[in-house]
């Protein structure tokens, strides 16, 4: 059900949940001070409730009011990439952020979004949590016919077409002395060795009780069962492929872009996956033929992770 700004911010303070457009994905917004409202995304979502939330800000006082013991370069990396695809997770104040936006951890992780539409929203009712707009494992959603496909067509939703970057954000962890990804996203990890001096490796804690979101448990996933390869093992069936490439044995090609164009995969990425859903197919190849480096390596994370591995 599309729903205007005004309807929006209300349904928010009465609480609500409602589902926002951002620069990665669509979002399920709630207020950051209603606890109750939270635990609606958790049930909406069938999200695990070890996995925390990140909160959406517009300034970086509420981030500094919020947090405490800010790591090295903490506000470099904030006036360098804000507004924007990047989530910082940082030692929360326990007594300001809520126990369930934090999963009970010390810790609580902040972006600052670029959309307008979730900015003037948290402008006018304070700061939101907003985990992606999906049932919990699968695929994002970055229309809004994917919001109404997963939560019903009654379900509330502020209509800002379709997603600019196609991805989630990429989170920052600081451990052991530096900055590392804790999730790869929209912004590559080189992208951040000018501000670092260094590009940041990947964090390697690997559990049950992840300290960032998105980073545990099966993702992004049809009801297909997905294989990956390269194209010399693309042997025919449904393939999930790129617009400059040939694949003569397929009997469907369902095309993600230019192959040599990340931006242009990552944006058709989700739907691509969806559509696998949307056409009944139950088994499908996924062409991962590309160089593992800049946000290709955010691609095939996504991949890898949707698919039968």
């Amino acid at each position: 059900m599309k729903i205007s700004l005004d309807q929006a911010k209300k349904l928010l303070i009465s609480g609500s949940v409602v589902a926002l457009p951002t620069e990665t994905v669509y979002g399920l917004a709630a207020l950051f001070s209603l606890p109750s409202a939270i635990e609606k995304i958790y049930t909406l979502k069938g999200r695990p409730k070890q996995n925390p939330l990140i909160v959406h800000v517009n300034d970086l006082s509420s981030v500094y009011f919020y947090t405490k013991e800010l790591p090295p370069q903490t506000e470099s990396i904030m006036k360098t990439f804000w507004p924007g695809p990047l989530t910082l997770v940082l030692p929360a104040n326990l007594e300001r952020v809520p126990e369930i936006v934090r999963s009970g951890k010390p810790t609580v992780a902040f972006r600052i979004p670029s959309h307008p539409i979730i900015s003037t929203i948290i402008e006018a009712v304070g700061p939101l949590v907003a985990p992606s707009a999906n049932l919990s494992g699968k695929p994002s959603a970055t229309k809004t016919s994917h919001v109404e496909n997963d939560f019903g067509i009654d379900f509330p939703v502020i209509d800002g077409g379709e997603i600019e970057k196609g991805v989630e954000s990429t989170i920052l962890v600081y451990a052991q002395g530096e900055w590392k990804i804790g999730r790869l996203g929209s912004i590559s990890p080189e992208d951040f060795a000018p501000c670092l001096g260094y590009t940041p490796k990947t964090y390697e804690k690997v559990s049950k009780d992840p300290i960032c979101p998105g980073s545990s448990y099966r993702h992004y996933s049809p009801n297909a069962h997905l294989h990956l390869g390269s194209l010399e093992n693309c042997n025919g069936g449904v393939i999930l492929g790129y617009s400059d490439r040939v694949y003569p044995n397929a009997s469907i090609v369902i095309s993600m872009g230019d192959s040599t164009n990340p931006h242009s995969i990552m944006k058709n990425l989700y739907t691509s996956l969806r559509k696998l859903d949307e056409m009944g197919i139950l088994e499908a190849f996924i062409d991962i033929q590309f160089p593992m480096e800049g946000l290709y390596l955010t691609i095939y994370e996504r991949f890898f992770r949707a698919a039968d591995i």
